[in-house]
């Protein structure tokens, strides 16, 4: 984890982390949900974590990985 102030790279690489666990947590959830309905909404939840990590990823892309 990053401690003081991180560069805008840095912020994004630990966004995009959040958002891989958060999917993750998501899906444990489903995996262990007993009633459908809690199943598809952390189903759910975890779709749209991936979008943000879709969003991130291109972003990182777009902007840092062409520098190098």
């Amino acid at each position: 984890m990053v401690t003081g102030t991180a560069n805008p790279l840095e912020a994004l690489q630990m966004a995009l982390k959040r958002e891989k666990d958060a999917e993750a947590f998501y899906l444990q959830a489903a995996q262990t949900a007993e009633e459908e309905g809690a199943r598809k909404m952390y189903e759910f939840l975890a779709g749209e974590e991936r979008k943000h990590q879709r969003i991130i990823q291109d972003e990182i892309d777009k902007n840092f990985l062409k520098e190098m």
